[in-house]
Parts: C-alpha cells; sequence; structure tokens
C-alpha cells in the first residue's frame, strides 16, 4: 500500500498563518497576534529570523534616510561611517525599534536606546534568541521544520495551505495567508503572476554566503591602512582609525593591492557562474561583531558576492550554488590568511545556516512600486509606512561596481498597501522582498528594515479583516493607517 494511502488526515484552523518566519514573517506574526488575531507562524528551518539571523546578515540597513555616495572614495568613506550614525531623519521605528532596544538590552545590538543608526549592527546569533521571545510572548504558535507544500483554494480565494510530511498531512486553515517566504512561494502556488530578474537580461542578482573569520589581529591590519594611506585614501583611513579608538563600528573594503597580487597569481578564488572578475570592481565587505556589550576586534564577518545568473526558486541551481559558495569562502579564509596583514593566524570560524538571496519572485500585485516612485521619493493615499534606503542594486557580472541610487524627494517614499496584495487572489497579503516592485526598486525595499515595515503592515491588516471577516483587499486603508501610526510605525 504507498505511504500517502495511510497518512493521518488533520484540520486545524487559525485566524491567520504566516508562512515563513524570517524578517517579514516574524514582525508579521507578531503584529496579528498583538491586534488580536489567532496566528500560527510556519518556518522552514530550525530557528526565527531567516537571513537577518542565521544568515548572519548582522546589520539593519536605513531604518533612517540612507545618502547615496557620489563617487568610490565618497562610498568608503560614507559607508564605513553608516553604523556609527545616527544623522538624518529616523523613517522606521515600531517593531523594528523594539527588537533593536530589546537587543541592546541584552548588550547584543551597539547604538542607543531608542534609536536606530544607519545601519543598525546586531549579533546574529542572539537575535534568534530575542525574536523567539517577541514571538513567543506576542501568544504566536510557531513550527519550526514546516514547509507548506500545498494551498488551499476556493476559485480565486486562499483558503489556507498544506504541511504534507512523510508522517502526516495536516491542511491548516485561516481567515488570512500572508506569504512572507522571500520566493513568493505561497502566491505564486495560489496562481499569482510575478516577475523575476532585470528586465534587461532575466538575471537576479548575485548571492551571497556570510562567513566569518577567527584569530584575526585588526589592529595590525588597520596598522597597516595607517602606514599605506595612498592605497585607501587618507580621509578613509583616517576615519577608520578614528572609530576603532573610539571603539564605534566601521566597514572596512578589499585591499585593491593584495586582490590583484593574489588574483595574478591565481590565488584570489572566482565567484561561481562568472570566469573572471575586476579587481578594482570587486566588492568585500568586513565588519566586526558587536558582542556581550563591546566589539571583537579578533573576529570579522564577510560579505561579497559569490554566485551568480542563479535561480534561486530553482533546487538543484541554489543546491549548486550553495556549494559552490561554501567553497569559496574556505578559499577567501585562505586568501585573508595568506596576504592580508593581521590575519596570519586566522582561521574560517563558521558559514551562515542560511543563504543570502536579494531577489527571485516578485508577485504582481494591485500596484507596483516603480524604480520612479523611489528615485522620486513619492508618497500614496495607501501608503503602510516611510522608507529612505538607496536602491542597492548588485551587479550581475562581477565586473562592475555596486549601484546606489538616493531617494529624492523628503528622502523617503511610500510603500503602498496595494503593492503587498497580489491580484486577483483573495484573503492572501505578502511581505519581504517578494512585494510587487520593479527591478531596481526592490533593490531599496529588499532590505530588513523594510522588510519588518512591511511585515508589521501586513500582520495588521490580516488581523482586522479576520475580525470582520472580510478580505484583506477591502479592509478601511485609513483605520489600517490609524492602527499603525497608533502602534509606532510612522506613516
Amino acid at each position: 500500500m504507498p505511504l500517502a494511502a495511510s497518512k493521518p488526515h488533520q484540520t486545524i484552523t487559525k485566524d491567520v498563518i504566516v508562512v515563513g518566519g524570517g524578517t517579514a514573517g516574524f514582525v508579521a506574526a507578531i503584529a496579528a497576534a498583538r491586534n488580536g488575531a489567532k496566528v500560527l507562524l510556519l518556518e522552514q528551518r530550525d530557528h526565527l529570523g531567516g537571513t537577518h539571523s542565521g544568515g548572519m546578515v548582522m546589520m539593519i540597513r536605513s531604518m533612517r534616510h540612507m545618502k547615496a555616495p557620489k563617487s568610490q572614495e565618497e562610498k568608503r568613506l560614507m559607508m564605513t561611517r553608516y553604523e556609527s550614525s545616527f544623522d538624518d531623519e529616523q523613517l522606521v521605528r515600531s517593531i523594528a525599534q523594539e527588537y533593536i532596544d530589546r537587543m541592546l538590552a541584552v548588550d547584543s545590538a551597539w547604538g542607543q536606546k531608542g534609536q536606530a543608526a544607519t545601519r543598525q549592527l546586531f549579533d546574529p546569533e542572539i537575535a534568534k534568541w530575542v525574536i523567539q521571545q517577541m514571538v513567543e510572548e506576542a501568544g504566536v504558535e510557531v513550527w519550526l521544520n514546516t514547509q507548506a507544500s500545498d494551498v488551499l483554494m476556493d476559485g480565486n480565494t486562499i483558503r489556507g495551505v498544506v504541511i504534507d510530511t512523510l508522517r502526516d498531512r495536516v491542511e491548516v486553515h485561516a481567515s488570512a495567508v500572508i506569504d512572507t517566504t522571500g520566493d513568493g512561494d505561497i502566491a505564486a502556488a495560489a496562481g499569482a503572476d510575478y516577475e523575476k530578474g532585470s528586465p534587461d537580461d532575466g538575471h537576479s542578482q548575485p548571492l551571497s554566503l556570510y562567513f566569518a573569520v577567527g584569530g584575526v589581529n585588526l589592529d595590525k591590519t588597520l596598522d597597516y591602512m595607517r602606514t599605506h594611506p595612498e592605497e585607501f585614501g587618507e580621509e578613509y583611513v583616517e576615519t577608520t582609525l578614528r572609530l576603532r579608538a573610539e571603539e564605534k563600528p566601521f566597514t572596512m573594503f578589499p585591499f585593491r593591492k593584495m586582490v590583484k597580487e593574489a588574483y595574478a597569481k591565481g590565488d584570489y578564488p572566482i565567484p561561481y557562474g562568472i570566469d573572471s572578475i575586476d579587481p578594482d570592481k570587486i566588492m568585500t565587505i568586513v565588519r566586526t561583531m558587536f558582542r556581550n556589550g563591546k566589539f571583537r576586534y579578533d573576529f570579522t564577518y564577510h560579505n561579497m558576492d559569490m554566485a551568480y545568473n542563479v535561480d534561486a526558486t530553482d533546487r538543484i541551481e541554489l543546491s549548486q550554488a550553495t556549494l559552490a559558495m561554501r567553497d569559496l569562502a574556505n578559499r577567501m579564509a585562505i586568501f585573508y590568511r595568506k596576504y592580508i596583514p593581521g590575519y596570519e593566524d586566522s582561521y574560517l570560524a563558521y558559514t551562515a545556516q542560511s543563504v543570502g538571496i536579494r531577489d527571485t519572485r516578485r508577485i504582481v500585485c494591485d500596484y507596483t512600486l516603480t524604480d520612479e516612485d523611489v528615485a522620486l521619493g513619492r508618497s500614496f493615499d495607501d501608503g503602510i509606512g516611510r522608507y529612505g534606503s538607496v536602491m542597492d542594486v548588485h551587479d550581475k557580472t562581477g565586473k562592475k561596481s555596486l549601484s546606489l541610487i538616493e531617494v529624492g524627494g523628503s528622502g523617503w517614499f511610500h510603500i503602498p498597501y496595494r503593492s503587498l496584495l497580489p491580484k486577483g487572489i483573495n484573503n492572501l497579503l505578502v511581505a519581504g522582498r517578494c512585494i510587487s516592485a520593479e527591478f531596481n526598486a526592490l533593490g531599496s525595499v529588499r532590505s530588513q528594515a523594510a522588510s519588518m515595515v512591511t511585515g508589521q503592515a501586513v500582520g495588521t491588516a490580516a488581523a482586522l479583516s479576520a475580525r470582520s471577516n472580510s478580505d484583506p483587499r477591502s479592509i478601511d486603508i485609513k483605520r489600517l493607517q490609524d492602527v499603525l501610526t497608533e502602534q509606532d510605525q510612522i506613516i
């Protein structure tokens, strides 16, 4: 007898299902529960937070307006200061700020209570614990190691999801379903249209796999910078050294001279999916970690573009890319040990549990946020939050610089509620990097802070719609905005 025929079948009912417990998902679940809904949060991994925690993306970008540099030199200077900057207007607060404050309270984030730095650093390992506490305190039921295998549809209306394992089959019914899978898996399964990749060639931005290196003597690294300012730019070196002396965070960029030397000798590893790089353009970012109330200058976190031309919704392509990126992380650790001062006795400590995926499906919703909307800083009557991050678009060839385009107007744009409602599908909302946006616009709203904004909006909207037994599309937008404003979301 086939195994499927003997499976126990269970049906449960909730007000709201949130599929995906990453950055957008955990905030959506908290918001829905705090607004009175009975919530089930499904997460395919063994922890909450997604790339925010297990992906080791140890900073929240742009809870404040983020300026765009006008040159490579200015880019290095501005980006190394962002981690300690409280300049410009803070645009994202509410659950996002509460989370930061709770991280500060356990000495696992750098900064000031009640405020966020332009790029807010935190400890991704402790983030798993703090996120778990916040979700549990809100009364959310959490199922880890759980992946939805199908959707329950009634015409164009989603009624729930199916969890189908070798052991059993569970149907979860709900008044509203929130897709925070990142890839828009639930929306796609429900029949929503979507776009993928650049309109130029269909390719997505490159993938990254954060890795950590221990055994570092970072003061020796900085001494090299001090004695070779011509390699980095004098103002950048002076700023970095000052931040180190003040025990503040800073970002370090590629040691171009060493990269060129290693590349010429075949010692610099080439990312997956391309056959060469431009050593003058390759982006590698190195940051220190704030742990137990202080920065650790013997330990660095590394982010670089590692895999190109990958469709991360294809499990075979993603598997091949992930294996290649873990290989690359090991080879990069060897490069640092061989070429970079201060890393002579270093070692690869660990790689991230989750791959950093910048874009896959962009679900077509009732409104698509355009590149122009972001660039001009447009406002909308149905705005559910403000955001002011640059459009951060990574080159798809490995031979060009990172593109950073600043938000115009007042320095922020509204994220419209309509961009969170998949066109033609009822009872479904999306949040995070799968919302409806053009390719470059997504370079802004895919980030951590924006995911928190959209997550809080859809969680609140789902609770309101469940309470009134109506479709999320038909709720009173003014009522939604009022509730969000009461809970410190800036509209």
